[in-house]
Order: C-alpha cells, then sequence, then structure tokens
C-alpha cells in the first residue's frame, strides 16, 4: 500500500479529501493577483482608505495593470532607495532601470521574450530581497546567543561581546545573502514565464501578496519610511493603474 502523501502542484495548497474517502486532496487554486495585492496592501493601513478595483480588475484580461503599477509605482519606489535611483537620468544605469523599460514596454503591449525578462529581474530581485530581510532582528537574536555561549564557557563580558558581533556580523550577512538568492532563484523563471506569455493564472501562482511584503520591507527599511506611508503609496498607485486599465 503506497503510503506516500499526495502533494498539490507548484503554485497551490492542497485541499484534503474527506475522511476515508480515498481521494486525493483537491489542489486549490490561490486567489487572484489583484486579490492577493490588496490584502497585502491592507494588512498595515489603519482604515480600509484604499479601495482597490478588485471587482473589475477580476474582469481584466493580461498583465498591462500590473506592468503599469511596476513600471510607475513600485520600481520607482525601490530606486528611490539607492541614491544613484533617485534621478530618472542616473536610474538607467542602476539594476532598476533596464527592468521599469520591460514593464513600460509589456504595459504597452509589447511582452519580451522570458530570457530577456530573467536577466532583468534577477539581480533586482536580489537586492530587494537582501533589503527585505530583517537584519537588526536577526543580528540581535545571533549577537544575544553567542554573547550567552561565550560567557558559559568562562568569557569575560567583553570577550563574550567582541564574540557575539563578530559571530552576528558573520552568520546575518550570510544568512541574508542565502536569503536573497533563494527568492531571487526561484522566483526569477516563474516570473519571467508569466511576464513572457502574459498569463495571469502563471503570475498568481508566484504568490504576489509574499513579494509586495518584501517590497514594502525593502522600501521602507532602506529609506526609513514608515511602512503606512509605503503601503498608501503602492496602494494608490495599484488602484490607479487598476482603474486606466478598465478604460
Amino acid at each position: 500500500m503506497n503510503t506516500t502523501p499526495a502533494t498539490a502542484p507548484p503554485g497551490t495548497t492542497a485541499k484534503p479529501a474527506a475522511a476515508g474517502s480515498g481521494e486525493a486532496p483537491a489542489p486549490v487554486t490561490p486567489p487572484h493577483w489583484t486579490e492577493q495585492l490588496t490584502s497585502a496592501l491592507r494588512e498595515g493601513l489603519a482604515t480600509d482608505e484604499i479601495l482597490v478595483p478588485t471587482a473589475d480588475a477580476l474582469r481584466l484580461g493580461g498583465l498591462r495593470a500590473l506592468h503599469h503599477w511596476h513600471a510607475r509605482t513600485t520600481l520607482p519606489l525601490l530606486a528611490a532607495t539607492d541614491p544613484t535611483g533617485r534621478d530618472e537620468t542616473t536610474r538607467a544605469r542602476t539594476p532598476v532601470g533596464p527592468l521599469i523599460d520591460l514593464h513600460r514596454r509589456a504595459a504597452e503591449g509589447t511582452l519580451a521574450p522570458a530570457a530577456v525578462w530573467a536577466a532583468g529581474l534577477h539581480p533586482v530581485l536580489l537586492a530587494t530581497y537582501r533589503r527585505a530581510y530583517p537584519h537588526a532582528a536577526a543580528y540581535a537574536e545571533a549577537h544575544a546567543n553567542a554573547r550567552d555561549y561565550a560567557l558559559a564557557n568562562g568569557r569575560t563580558g567583553t570577550e563574550a561581546d567582541e564574540y557575539g558581533h563578530t559571530y552576528a556580523r558573520l552568520s546575518t550577512t550570510a544568512n541574508a545573502e542565502a536569503f536573497a538568492t533563494a527568492h531571487a532563484d526561484a522566483l526569477t523563471p516563474a516570473l519571467s514565464q508569466a511576464y513572457a506569455t502574459a498569463d495571469p493564472a502563471a503570475y498568481t501562482a508566484t504568490f504576489p501578496s509574499s513579494q509586495t511584503r518584501a517590497t514594502v520591507r525593502a522600501a521602507s527599511t532602506a529609506a526609513d519610511t514608515p511602512v503606512p506611508s509605503v503601503l498608501h503609496h503602492l496602494a494608490t498607485g495599484l488602484a490607479t493603474a487598476l482603474r486606466e486599465r478598465r478604460h
């Protein structure tokens, strides 16, 4: 008798089968990408002040509204966290610049091949997830644990503190890089294929809500901007992009 548990296809979650039915769990499709983005953006707002027209967006075909949003809102926001990217003239020399151009062309209906998308996406995803990593919390925890270990092994307070900082610096840097690389490597091919084929279902399966939360963390941390301000900016931009695509 095969006891291997059934698994859902990538990008889905499994719905438990009825007890004793003998049936494999049925895959559950993730919420539409507009619903995912709306949910993620509303999480940190004090009120439901940004009413993204999700119902209308559900009837939209393709991903043009999404490309408008990335080109005009999310990527310029991320670019502004780097002094070089705050001006449109110099932004072209940063990794964000070419990706903005790809999204602009896609918003106008010109789709690039998946390989071109991959080349543009990977460096930006890598930088975004590096910034999104909770450096301060990870460093503090690593330092405290290493310091306690050193004290328990006979080090003086000064020695233990120095050891803690050394360990925290090395481990946090390594963990942040592993975190960023894992996300960038996993998302790049999935997003590239979705964008190259203008496939809303494929994009939905990449769980854009998680990517949006990473964008919020990266932008708020790097620019020292309050999270609600970042959320409001992103939500307003999304509402505008979706509203424009209805006409």
